[in-house]
């Protein structure tokens, strides 16, 4: 039983006769014919019963159609799969991220993948950056982005800078240390910090806050809305800021750390074959990067 039988036979249902088959598929009716009559030899049964130039399916035919078309589509996946494989395209890649990027710029991105690589199946996956590394090193996603430690050692894990974002530490317009000229590190301490929450194997921890009083939350949008909410002062990526401060609603303090920039990069594994789809992901993501910050 071979692949383009099937194909005949679901052909010649679909457009009601051998003739209508052959066309369809560009082959002669001899040719789909004889496809039909060895898939039926094969199984020991009719599938087609033949009136004139038209076609019905018989019972065992009508029995196994969907099956067929099932069968059919599996086919065509494995065929689609191995000439990804070697034009060097992943046939499924599991991605990490983190939401330092807006959420325009993955949607957008997500759209022209399904359009360049309609034959890959994509996992999205969005977590705080400490627990990136983590996800790659136990194999639960192929790929990751987001912002990357200054210095980081995981083992197998490799890091691939990408570009850089700017951070920054900004509170509501009404909080008390808005109205301050000059921010020390001892008012920063004396209120209360939003930072990033994330769970590794000791539980769920916060990342690295300055202050004793913080809130820590998963995403950097959820940071940037309890500043919004009068939360507290919290450390920003400054694409997510950018109406907030053209409308006033967020300042950012007056402290000498209050703007830095943090690099933004891939992690893979050190043995992890790249695809053509990583790549090109990995370049926009560059490109955009390098946008962003002229």
């Amino acid at each position: 039983m071979r692949s383009s039988q099937i194909e005949m036979f679901l052909s010649a249902v679909e457009t009601g006769s051998i003739a209508g088959a052959a066309r369809a598929l560009e082959k002669s009716r001899t040719t789909v014919s004889a496809a039909i009559g060895a898939l039926e030899d094969n199984l020991g049964v009719e599938l087609l019963s033949r009136s004139g130039n038209s076609v019905m399916l018989t019972d065992a035919g009508r029995m196994i159609h969907d099956d067929c078309e099932r069968l059919l589509q599996a086919a065509f996946d494995i065929e689609a799969k191995c000439r990804q494989f070697e034009n060097g395209i992943e046939s499924a890649l599991r991605i990490g991220r983190d939401d330092a990027l807006p959420e325009a710029f993955w949607r957008a991105t997500m759209r022209e993948i399904r359009q360049r690589f309609p034959d890959s199946s994509v996992s999205l996956y969005v977590a705080p950056p400490p627990e990136l590394y983590e996800m790659v090193d136990e194999n639960m996603v192929d790929v990751a982005f987001g912002l990357l430690p200054e210095t980081r050692a995981f083992g197998r894990i490799s890091s691939k800078k990408l570009g850089q974002v700017r951070m920054m530490s900004v509170v509501h317009k009404d909080h008390p240390l808005a109205a301050l000229k000059r921010v020390s590190r001892a008012d920063l301490e004396l209120h209360t910090e939003v930072t990033l929450a994330y769970v590794d194997d000791e539980g769920l921890k916060a990342l690295d806050p300055i202050s004793p009083h913080y809130i820590a939350l998963p995403f950097y949008e959820h940071l940037r809305d309890a500043v919004l909410d009068g939360s507290g002062w919290s450390n920003v990526p400054s694409m997510l800021l950018r109406k907030y401060l053209r409308s006033g609603t967020v300042q950012v303090l007056r402290h000498s750390s209050a703007m830095q920039w943090q690099p933004y990069g891939e992690i893979t594994a050190s043995d992890a074959r790249r695809g053509a789809l990583t790549a090109w992901l990995s370049d926009r993501l560059e490109a955009f990067l390098i946008e962003e910050a002229e």
